[in-house]
């Protein structure tokens, strides 16, 4: 119970000294750190330190300076990745309608192939209806049919039969 006591003690007197400091900063003090975030490649950070230093100290030239630099060297990269997208737009889209003139012209062979066909089974039905198929060759075709039929039923029947279990002996 005192070790809890203690160490509420301690975390209230570390919260309380990091709000202490972070009030006594100075002009100075954001202005530096902002920029060490900055030659540090931070740009983001560094523009949320000048931001909270802009608040406390509104009128310093110095991070205002720097505030304004980093802005602008910010906007060509907002620039430059929007003609990136705006491109890579371009392409999808360019390659949609790319993919919809195949589909299309896949259609339309599809539709000329099936044309086709109907005009071939036409003309075949007629032929075939006109010699028509003989009825030795219709009934030799059934019987190879009905014995292929039993060979594929007595496979499954195979298949589906328990398999014959071993008897064990036991040894107690």
């Amino acid at each position: 119970m005192m070790l809890r006591s203690i160490i509420a003690f301690l975390l209230v007197c570390q919260a309380v000294s990091a709000f202490a400091q972070d009030s006594t900063r100075t002009a100075a003090d954001y202005f530096n750190r902002a920029a060490r975030q900055y030659v540090k490649e931070d740009k983001m950070s560094a523009l949320r330190t000048l931001d909270m230093g802009l608040q406390a100290y509104p009128g310093d030239p110095r991070m205002l300076k720097l505030a304004e630099e980093l802005l602008k060297q910010q906007q060509p990269r907002q620039q430059q990745q929007q003609q990136q997208q705006q491109q890579q737009q371009q392409q999808q889209q360019e390659q949609q309608q790319e993919q919809q003139q195949k589909r299309q012209q896949q259609g339309e062979q599809k539709q000329e192939e099936q044309q086709a066909r109907g005009e071939q089974d036409r003309e075949g039905g007629e032929r075939r209806r006109e010699e028509g198929i003989d009825p030795k060759d219709a009934e030799r075709i059934l019987d190879a049919m009905q014995r292929q039929e039993k060979d594929t039923q007595e496979k499954v029947r195979m298949q589906m039969r328990p398999a014959r279990r071993a008897r064990i002996e036991k040894d107690w």
